[in-house]
């Protein structure tokens, strides 16, 4: 994999409640692979006690229910264990912000700051460096022939993850890689533009359209294609805007009552 081999590894993913800590959302999975050079040297993966409900769009993501979540540890009980396998590493995930912004607001639940850490952020390659057609996990995974583990939980995409990795090592120079290695400076705030899943921002960038099913308030789901316009972050959660081709009309969709997204393919 070139210098950054010297480097041990810590490949860190987290399954969540909804998209964004910054309106109450909690980390309900966890998992850790730690690694020298090309040895796993350890890994950990727990369910957590999130102490509140998945949202529609996480479950449908995940696949995990709320009573799948009952008996299991609470972050904090957990928090030890995976301060250890992190600690005097690098970082990888694919969506660095997502996933640390998470492990922060845990962590400061617990009046616990994260310690100053570096990361490599495998979808801040993707792209900076390849040309996908979309610069999810599980896309960019398919595109390569990289064959999941299992579904799409905290543990196989951690080696989803890693796998990746291992392939832009094989196309970039080292010198690419370690550039791309970064300090990971937590907001101090809620940050005025959230993290959002790469399907939306790539929509938002090219203005194609997402074919979308949404799960209205009274739990009836609706398939339909819309133009994304903004996202904001508005008391409650966060709203996708967009042009809803059913209705004819802007629309404002809850984002964590989107169970399923797919962009739109660019002609060949």
């Amino acid at each position: 994999m070139g210098n950054f081999r010297s480097h041990a590894l810590a490949f860190l993913d987290v399954e969540t409640t909804g998209l964004s800590p910054w309106f109450g959302d909690r980390m309900c999975e966890i998992a850790v692979l730690r690694c020298a050079g090309e040895e796993v040297v350890e890994s950990f993966d727990s369910l957590l006690n999130p102490e509140r409900a998945i949202s529609p769009g996480a479950a449908r993501v995940n696949g995990l229910k709320d009573s799948d979540l009952l008996g299991a540890p609470r972050f904090a009980e957990v928090a030890g264990r995976v301060l250890a396998l992190v600690g005097d590493a690098v970082i990888v995930c694919h969506n660095v912000p997502f996933d640390l912004g998470f492990l922060t607001s845990e962590l400061r639940r617990m009046d616990q700051p994260l310690p100053t850490v570096l990361t490599l952020d495998t979808l801040q390659l993707a792209r900076e460096h390849f040309d996908f057609d979309s610069n999810g996990l599980q896309s960019i995974a398919r595109r390569l022939d990289i064959q999941p583990t299992g579904a799409h939980r905290a543990l196989d995409d951690v080696f989803t993850t890693r796998a990746v990795l291992t392939h832009f090592a094989r196309k970039l120079s080292s010198v690419e890689i370690e550039r791309a290695i970064l300090p990971y400076s937590p907001p101090v705030s809620s940050p005025r533009e959230p993290d959002l899943p790469p399907v939306i921002e790539e929509a938002l960038h090219s203005q194609r359209r997402l074919y979308i099913r949404y799960v209205d308030r009274r739990g009836e789901a609706s398939d339909r294609w819309i133009t994304p316009k903004q996202v904001l972050a508005l008391e409650d959660y966060l709203y996708l805007v967009a042009h809803c081709h059913l209705r004819d009309d802007e629309r404002k969709f809850r984002l964590d009552r989107i169970e399923r997204m797919e962009i739109e393919q660019p002609p060949n």
